[in-house]
């Protein structure tokens, strides 16, 4: 791996841990793509290079959403019993769904992300903001099968979560939307160590080959390490920004995001011919 590789790394790390703090997503449109396009050009087979980034992005959002989390329950009051009652059933929908996505080719997993994305801009367009002060009550009925769903798909896809998690917890069951940043960050660092647990695993007992230099299974240690050493900084920047922003401006900044990266992945950009 040359100093390319890393330094694009870093840039990304950056991104992502402000993007993870301020959104209260795992920043994978920023990782998985920059991770993916390095590995191929270091030689790496397509599905090999797109499911080491997806579990290695896995393991990036676990400190980096702990770290981001721990600025949010500074700021605002955390509720430990929505918490529980909706990422413990998403640590079994992850492992579930993480191991039945090791055996689906990379490139389909790829294309399902970026129409992940697209749903998920136009559900924060449309969905009306709630007040940051107005709690649901915890209803099991309610939030386990939300929990084991979200938990289900966005380990299948290999993403951090919080593409799935925010929309779930806002729209699906009524939490404002910055205490739904705050439980998705939580929650990811359940949900993102049980996929990227699975994912190294079960690697490990395929016995797959071609993988990139300092990897375990799936996962990549350079690539985390590069990551995780400015992501972390940067997530409580991002939380902290989270904060004085409005309901309305967080969803739509959100939505742009969504929009840009589901494109990309779809390959609209590609097949336009336009370099984005």
């Amino acid at each position: 791996m040359n100093v390319t590789f890393i330094i694009w790394l870093l840039v990304a790390g950056a991104g992502v841990g402000f993007v993870n703090g301020l959104f209260g997503v795992g920043g994978c449109f920023l990782m998985v793509p920059t991770m993916f396009f390095l590995f191929k050009g270091l030689g790496v087979p397509v599905d090999t290079a797109m499911k080491v980034s997806l579990c290695t992005n896995m393991a990036v959002v676990v400190p980096t959403a702990l770290s981001g989390v721990l600025r949010h329950a500074r700021i605002k009051k955390f509720s430990m019993p929505h918490y529980w009652n909706f990422a413990i059933p998403v640590g079994v929908g992850s492992l579930v769904g993480s191991g039945i996505a090791v055996f689906v080719p990379g490139a389909i997993l790829k294309v399902l992300f970026g129409a992940l994305c697209l749903i998920g801009a136009w559900r924060f367009v449309t969905a009306k903001p709630r007040p940051v002060d107005e709690m649901p009550p915890v209803e099991k009925g309610r939030f386990w099968p939300t929990g084991f769903g979200g938990g289900f798909i966005a380990h299948f896809l290999g993403i951090g979560g919080g593409l799935v998690y925010v929309p779930a917890l806002n729209t699906i069951l009524g939490v404002p939307i910055h205490q739904a940043v705050a439980l998705s960050q939580a929650t990811m660092v359940i949900g993102s160590s049980m996929g990227a647990l699975t994912f190294i695993i079960l690697a490990l007992i395929r016995g797959v080959g071609n993988l990139p230099p300092l990897s375990l299974g799936y996962f990549n240690l350079a690539a985390w390490l590069a990551l995780v050493v400015t992501s972390i900084p940067l997530a409580q920047v991002g939380a902290i920004a989270a904060h004085k922003l409005s309901a309305r401006r967080l969803k739509f900044l959100l939505a742009l995001l969504y929009i840009y990266v589901g494109l990309k992945l779809i390959g609209v950009f590609a097949w336009l011919g336009l370099p984005l």
